[in-house]
């Protein structure tokens, strides 16, 4: 080490000494980790007094050996300072911000003397960071750090003391940085690359003195635009192809509440709204009959798979364009799409069947051949009753009797491995998604989109992958617990070999893995008896063996752990719920909501 980047590492650790001198550690709002950086270090909270003599012994000789306890410093320090509890989030804003933290690119904290309100400003000008603010730049790095450090602990698994694994998965899996623009001081210099130690990156000025570290040297405003999203930790939104557009007439800001009606279309007996799978020679729109109050509108898509599922969600999900279009109100329900228009409006029907076939194309672009018919004609209304009535009775029958024997593939969703690494959500017709989605909504976005379009930000890891996709089900390995080859090759590929087996309907050996956004948590519990506990979340009480949500959201969010699962409410009447433990029967206690929506025992597999 150069004699002047020594110098500087030594007084910016006697800075330190100076400002912790007669401090006592005191917790720092976590109840689980009130102190993290010491006991990432140390593996324990440890007596200031050694923390100090260490580095006051080796500050001459070898202050760069120094730098994690520097940050225990930082800690002594941050912990004694009025109103930091106020920027340290409890354990259960934690969870919520991490959860959170896939909607952004990241955490950024700044350094150095140059205008902070003009950096944030150029940055989010194209980004989507969170800036941590605690008063002094010490501070706010802590703040950070000690989010960052608990995050590894709760979904990275990393034991207390192991720095080395603890830098791993800050540099791989969070999404911090530190950038420094303008004159760093000692203090800021030496507390920097002490958080690049720990896996932290940064974004340096041209007269940085370290060349330590994973860093990128950025002057300019526009270079340090450029540069903090540069690190593979760094989440991105997945780049798409263009969307198809919709017409310049459909626009959410046309949304007409209480919008008087002159006249209204589709609200009759014969009225019909369907869509259908067929062959289309010609996609487009084609009009039959003059506007009046009977209409049916035929929708054909010419696609694959296009099963009982995907024509019931991307019908519906078509009908909500008409929200989007001026003084027009609709409904879709019964079967009926129902149009009222207002007073002297002459709406062009064509624009019906336009309408419908953009909003195919622009949600499921990779759809391509839509025809849409808008019917008037009695004569034909009535001449499509039989074929309408039996493709309703179709879809009904093949959506009832779908079961994951009988469907050729899986869905997957990794939309919270953003900040789950460990977590993918295998989904099945007796499986839904555990954040309540519906299963129809990821499938669809499987087959016919690009991405669930919900702004989240990816890593490295997924980039260029579609949130949802679909998985071979592979060999039936176990039936009552619903392991399928298929299924845990998908999750060993989809976490980097982290997960590696999976079983749907077991809480035993390698139950399915959490996110953060579970509707409920399936648990083992010896009260009142030994069986099955289910919580939702919300609760604010505690199971009979004393555990309340938050324990176990912290036991189950971002991995796999023996004795727990997620599940969503759809989960409780599955033909399969909790196969492997005899159904329903083996809930020995439930919350009082899921016991009051929960189906009897009798119904157990």
């Amino acid at each position: 080490m150069k004699i002047e980047t020594r110098a500087i590492l030594q007084r910016g650790l006697t800075e330190l000494l100076r400002m912790t001198e007669g401090m006592l550690f005191l917790p720092v709002a976590s109840e689980r980790y009130p102190l993290p950086l010491a006991l990432a270090v140390y593996g324990e909270v440890p007596d200031p007094e050694r923390v100090r003599s260490e580095v006051r012994a080796g500050i001459e000789s070898d202050p760069l050996r120094l730098l994690e306890a520097c940050l225990v410093l930082l800690e002594l320090y941050a912990c004694n300072q009025p109103g930091v509890s106020e920027s340290v989030p409890d354990d259960e804003a934690f969870l919520t911000q991490i959860f959170a933290s896939k909607r952004m690119n990241g955490w950024i904290v700044l350094v150095g003397d140059a205008n902070q309100e003009e950096t944030q400003a150029a940055v989010n000008a194209r980004w989507q960071f969170r800036f941590i603010e605690a008063g002094k730049t010490c501070t706010s790095l802590y703040v950070l750090l000690n989010v960052l450090t608990r995050y590894a602990f709760v979904y990275g698994r990393i034991p207390l003391g192991d720095t080395h694994l603890l830098g791993h998965f800050i540099e791989d899996i969070t999404s911090g940085l530190v950038v420094g623009r303008g004159k760093l001081n000692d203090l800021e210099l030496t507390l920097s690359l002490a958080a690049m130690r720990v896996g932290l990156p940064a974004v340096t000025p041209p007269d940085y003195p370290f060349q330590l570290g994973r860093h990128i040297r950025a002057g300019s405003l526009d270079e340090i635009v450029d540069a903090v999203a540069s690190f593979p930790s760094i989440r991105r939104l997945l780049d798409h192809p263009e969307l198809p557009a919709l017409p310049d007439y459909l626009n959410p800001s046309h949304a007409n509440p209480g919008l008087q009606l002159g006249e209204t279309w589709g609200d009759t007996p014969e009225s019909f709204y369907l869509l259908r799978k067929g062959g289309v020679e010609a996609a487009g729109v084609k009009v039959t009959g003059i506007p009046s109050g009977a209409m049916g509108v035929l929708l054909t898509v010419d696609a694959e798979p296009l099963d009982a599922f995907d024509r019931r969600y991307i019908e519906s999900r078509a009908a909500r364009v008409f929200s989007k279009m001026p003084r027009v109100s609709a409904r879709h329900a019964s079967g009926r799409l129902v149009l009222g228009l207002a007073p002297g409006l002459g709406l062009p029907p064509e624009w019906i069947g336009e309408s419908l076939v953009a909003a195919v194309r622009n949600e499921f672009p990779r759809i391509v051949n839509v025809h849409v018919e808008v019917i008037f004609d009695r004569e034909r209304l009535n001449a499509l009753d039989a074929e309408v009535s039996a493709e309703r009775a179709r879809r009904k029958q093949e959506i009832a009797a779908t079961t994951e024997e009988s469907v050729s593939e899986f869905i997957t969703c990794v939309g919270c491995s953003a900040f789950a690494p460990d977590h993918v959500c295998i989904l099945t017709p007796e499986r839904p998604p555990q954040c309540g989605r519906a299963y129809e909504f990821i499938k669809t976005g499987a087959l016919y989109a690009y991405d669930d379009m919900t702004n989240i930000h990816h890593r490295e890891l997924h980039s260029g992958v579609n949130s949802f996709g679909t998985c071979s089900k592979g060999e039936l390995l176990d039936s009552s617990a619903g392991e399928w080859s298929g299924a845990s090759q998908a999750a060993a590929r989809l976490t980097g070999g982290r997960i590696t087996r999976v079983q749907l309907h077991s809480l035993n050996e390698a139950p399915h893995t959490g996110c953060g956004c579970f509707q409920l948590i399936m648990f083992r519990t010896d009260q009142p008896k030994p069986g099955i506990g289910i919580m939702e979340r919300g609760y604010k009480g505690r199971a009979p063996d004393g555990r309340a949500w938050r324990d176990l959201h912290y036991a189950l969010g971002g991995k796999q752990t023996a004795g727990l699962a997620d599940a969503a409410w759809g989960y409780l009447h599955s033909p399969k719920f909790l196969a492997a433990h005899g159904g329903r029967k083996s809930v020995v206690w439930a919350s009082p909501k899921v016991a009051a929506l929960m189906p009897p025992a009798n119904g157990s597999v």
